[in-house]
């Protein structure tokens, strides 16, 4: 019984350990400046939830710093340029969306991938099943493996 409550708590704390963050659009501010990271190939992510395995990236292509919070910047893709998924039926990044690359401002090493929740290419609503937080940008948990990925791009 001693091992089942640890266990059961393990998996919740490693549940919560991977919330990412959201901000609301109004929130954030325009950002003008030249920075933009470019990208030559798609940068995909796996993160561990709970016990579902989420893949998480970003394609390839131009990402130009738009905006910004106290937080971060936020680099801009063209169109869906986010993507998602499980390791379900179809495995790895399966939804496309509207998203792009945030970088902390307290740890110049730290990127992130974001996406706009409800923005999936194929219409599916509310992709990460949050239903307070449709429309809000949504910047996943940290990850070393695309922070250095991203990094080696700059």
């Amino acid at each position: 019984m001693k091992y089942g409550v640890i266990l059961v708590f393990s998996i919740l704390l490693s549940a919560c350990a991977s919330i990412p963050s959201f901000q609301s659009k109004d929130n954030l501010s325009a950002y003008s400046t030249n920075k933009k990271i470019t990208l030559d190939s798609d940068v995909i992510y796996k993160v561990n939830k709970g016990m579902v395995t989420w893949y998480f990236g970003v394609n390839k292509g131009e990402y130009i710093a738009k905006y910004q919070d106290d937080s971060g910047y936020y680099f801009e893709g063209s169109n869906h340029s986010s993507c998602m998924g499980t390791e379900g039926k179809s495995g790895g990044c399966s939804s496309q969306l509207i998203g792009g690359i945030w970088q902390s401002k307290t740890d110049q090493n730290d990127f992130r991938m974001y996406y706009i929740d409800g923005s999936t290419k194929n219409d599916d609503s509310n992709t990460q099943g949050y239903a307070l937080t449709l429309n809000k940008y949504v910047i996943e948990t940290a990850s070393i493996e695309f922070s250095n990925l991203i990094k080696a791009s700059l």
